[in-house]
């Protein structure tokens, strides 16, 4: 068997299975006889022999992958109350894309996009032994179980620092990485969220940016920054900036379509729905306007328009109003204290929500826009708003808005 027939083999034989470029070379100049920077030795192994150790190579690089963190790990640690559908793995997109340099060798290696949100998980990997990455908010006089997520509450933890650490397992360079994505018209988007080393030294960013407007594809640019720390290394070193290298890919996002289970008729916008009517908050001195609801692959999308109509009322809340998602049926009673938040209904994945003013151009502000991901499992034929002031925690009306599909009329400007 020729060098050419065994690698074409080995991607055969190894399909859905990668490793990093610099691994697999490393063992196809041993299958040769080669090292780097070392002479050709006397003796060549087999090709049998090769395929077999370039097969432990990549089972090993498979387990040490399938023991990475995925998006929806990230997503579960810090996602409050949240749903996370049966099916939310089949619409991520997998080995994305890869780029190298010296230090590193970078792949994105999940992917979700559904029009208003990206997320991301990349892999980090070194190209070379006694390497450490670290994320862009370590420093060396920090735990080094920062870096792993292995913290226990209440329990026994590692608390040594990682300048201890790098000492004690003999590593020789340390690098920052960090991740985002950009594009023309808004700059820098989505960027680093979370991270965590995994035990065969790769670091795997998670990141995660939702954007104003829906658009069912974008081009955006990915970039990796890597950042040597100074040598030697000190127990208060940091980065050096002026020494990063950045790796730089563009990448199309494209959105995931939600099969709806409903029919939809003429002149309808599937899986999007508006509320009937507008409803008043007097006690809070505005109405609702528009409700509206978009079902996604992963989440439900809530956007609520809101005008002030009373604004002595309004400013009462402090400018702190907010719309609570609540199921009616435990919302009967008054809870005990500090229990409101039981009420409400299931988080999406995105996390929390905003509130932006609609026109803000204005020197009084009197319309706004509140947004926030609802569980996938939380599609109902009408929604109920109690109005909230998140400073104070004083609960006012609560009114319950029936749903219809919406027209594409309806959608204006989030279309």
């Amino acid at each position: 068997m020729t060098r050419k027939e065994l690698v074409e083999r080995l991607r055969r034989e190894t399909d859905g299975v990668h490793a990093a470029p610099a691994l697999v070379q490393r063992t196809l100049r041993a299958a040769q006889g080669k090292e780097e920077n070392k002479p050709v030795m006397m003796k060549k192994i087999s090709l049998a022999v090769a395929f077999a150790l370039i097969a432990v190579t990549l089972c090993a690089a498979a387990i040490a992958a399938a023991n990475r963190w995925g998006m929806l790990d990230f997503v579960d640690r810090y996602a409050v109350d949240h749903y996370i559908p049966e099916d939310a793995q089949d619409y991520v997109q997998t080995d994305v894309a890869q780029l190298e340099n010296e230090w590193v060798t970078v792949s994105i290696r999940e992917l979700y996009y559904d029009g208003r949100t990206s997320r991301m998980t990349v892999d980090v990997t070194p190209n070379a032994e006694h390497v450490l990455l670290v994320g862009e908010d370590i420093c060396l006089s920090d735990p080094f179980i920062n870096l792993t997520h292995e913290y226990v509450m209440d329990g026994e933890n590692d608390m040594r620092t990682v300048y201890q650490v790098i000492g004690e397992e003999g590593y020789e360079a340390v690098y920052t990485a960090t991740s985002c994505t950009f594009d023309a018209e808004h700059g820098i988007t989505g960027g680093s969220m979370d991270y965590i080393l995994g035990e065969d030294g790769t670091l795997t960013i998670f990141q995660q940016e939702e954007y104003a407007e829906n658009r069912p594809q974008r081009e955006v640019t990915f970039q990796a920054i890597i950042m040597p720390y100074d040598t030697p290394l000190k127990p208060d070193g940091y980065a050096n900036y002026d020494k990063r290298d950045t790796l730089e890919g563009a990448i199309t996002l494209t959105a995931s379509a939600s099969p709806s289970d409903v029919p939809v008729a003429a002149g309808e916008v599937p899986n999007v729905y508006v509320n009937r009517e507008p409803i008043e908050y007097p006690s809070v001195g505005v109405r609702v306007d528009r409700l509206m609801i978009e079902v996604k692959p992963q989440d439900i999308y809530a956007i609520i328009d809101y005008t002030v109509t009373d604004m002595e009322a309004y400013e009462k809340t402090d400018r702190g109003l907010w719309f609570e998602f609540i199921d009616p049926e435990k919302a009967i009673a008054p809870p005990a204290d500090g229990q409101y938040a039981q009420q409400r209904l299931t988080s999406g994945l995105s996390g929390g929500g905003m509130v932006m003013p609609l026109d803000e151009e204005q020197s009084e502000p009197t319309m706004y826009r509140q947004t926030e991901t609802l569980g996938k499992n939380e599609l109902h034929e009408a929604y109920t708003l109690r109005a909230f002031d998140c400073w104070e925690k004083e609960r006012f009306e609560t009114h319950t808005f029936a749903m219809r599909p919406a027209t594409a009329e309806d959608m204006g400007e989030n279309q």
